[in-house]
């Protein structure tokens, strides 16, 4: 049984499919598939952005994932094969969140929820000339019962020094707009420690020390992240995540974390607007200690990453030019900015649906940088507009010298390098007016 596994890439502005030469931050749902996939199957991993779609081969089945803009491309990849004979499966939090019909239109089944137990069973059901057109997850797979992930079915010529690994699933709070939320019901689950160890020794056998937790916030339990961050220090790794600000109130759990090989956090600052911050269901975040978190963050060698939202309902025209001196006061150095998007499935999109306020339901522009709600304050040409010009002046020459050039968090060479091929990829990507960070 010849089974393929594709990562669809994200879509343009434009509406084209995205292709680099290198993935730089690969996702874990394919690895991870893999390896509860039955020995018997001949597998094969595709991730689109960087690889081609071998559609002319001779493939039994076919599973799809996607985010966002991913999503409709899986779509347009399940229409392909299934144009072809071939049966095909399609999960995912998009797909989860999304009406069923949506997906259904272009697949044989869709598998709702998180899919390691599931998986199995459609290979079974293929097999046995009995798949289902849905799968629901019965109950979250035991956490601490996961596999090591597939990492020698990566395609590493392709990839560059990053691999994921996950500690923890899901998040604790509750923001409004966020498909994590909502795909996780709220639960924040955590692997075991030892369990840790031995796929970030995975992936060092892989060929790098470089590890990217794909966790959506893994320093917010601090008793259990202070002990994941000292198993983690004899394996002298570096790495990076995503996080909350609650961690800089801590000067321990930076010192700890920087020990433990931590050198850049992504933090969710979403608006410098109190009334911005309460209407998402996030105003724990304090703007008012933004400046002093940044700063403490770096004293202790943990550079800054920051997601910031415009277009919400307390945002006019000002906006743009507030986030602009955020980003360069702070000299943020890997900054991404979004327009607000209501994902299916989130409270955000059923409140704006119920409010006759989605303009565009074509998901294929879901990508973060359009805009397809109505907004309060903005005709939506003139928020578009000033997205990208926001964007523009943010990576300018002179602007990207102004946040990156300093070592305000004294990192290390390789770490420097990151920095700046992040901007260097990222104006790439503003220039073919690509939403920075969705590949």
């Amino acid at each position: 049984m010849k089974v393929l596994l594709i990562g669809p890439t994200a879509l343009d502005y434009h509406g084209n499919p995205i292709k680099q030469r290198r993935l730089h931050l690969p996702g874990l749902t394919l690895p991870m598939l893999a390896a509860v996939t039955p020995a018997h199957v001949q597998l094969q991993l595709v991730s689109e952005t960087v690889e081609d779609i071998p559609f002319d081969e001779h493939w039994d089945l076919v599973g799809l994932t996607g985010m966002g803009s991913g999503i409709v491309r899986a779509w347009q990849i399940a229409d392909q094969f299934r144009a072809r004979g071939v049966k095909v499966v399609i999960g995912g939090i998009a797909a989860s969140l999304g009406k069923p019909e949506w997906t259904l239109q272009h697949a044989d089944a869709l598998v709702i929820g998180e899919a390691e137990e599931l998986w199995p069973q459609v290979i079974s059901d293929f097999e046995a000339g009995r798949l289902q057109p849905i799968y629901h997850m019965a109950r979250r797979p035991p956490i601490d019962q996961l596999p090591v992930p597939r990492y020698d079915l990566m395609n590493k010529s392709k990839l560059g020094f990053w691999r994921p690994v996950q500690a923890t699933r899901g998040c604790p709070f509750t923001c409004n707009y966020c498909s994590i939320t909502s795909f996780f019901e709220g639960a924040y689950r955590k692997r075991p420690i030892d369990q840790i160890v031995r796929d970030v020794r995975a992936a060092k056998r892989h060929g790098t020390r470089y590890i990217a937790f794909i966790d959506d916030n893994i320093g917010v339990d601090f008793n259990y992240s202070a002990e994941l961050w000292e198993a983690l220090i004899p394996e002298k790794i570096l790495w990076m995540s995503q996080c909350s600000l609650h961690i800089s109130e801590r000067p321990e759990m930076m010192k700890l974390a920087h020990r433990s090989g931590c050198r850049l956090l992504s933090f969710g600052i979403e608006s410098t607007n109190r009334e911005n911050l309460k209407e998402v269901d996030k105003e724990w975040n304090q703007p008012e200690r933004y400046r002093s978190a940044i700063k403490a963050l770096r004293q202790h060698g943990i550079e800054v990453s920051t997601e910031m939202i415009i277009g919400l309902d307390h945002d006019d025209a000002s906006v743009f030019e507030q986030v602009f001196d955020f980003i360069m006061n702070n000299g943020i150095p890997v900054p991404r900015v979004h327009i607000i998007t209501p994902v299916p499935g989130t409270p955000l999109f059923e409140n704006l649906k119920n409010k006759g306020r989605i303009v565009s339901e074509d998901f294929g522009r879901y990508s973060g940088g359009q805009v397809v709600y109505r907004p309060l304050h903005f005709r939506p040409e003139e928020l578009q507009a000033g997205y990208w010009k926001l964007y523009e002046k943010l990576f300018s020459w002179r602007a990207i010298l102004h946040r990156a050039l300093p070592n305000r968090a004294a990192l290390g060479p390789y770490m420097r390098a990151v920095v700046w091929g992040v901007n260097l990829h990222y104006r790439k990507h503003i220039h073919h007016r690509i939403c920075p960070g969705i590949v």
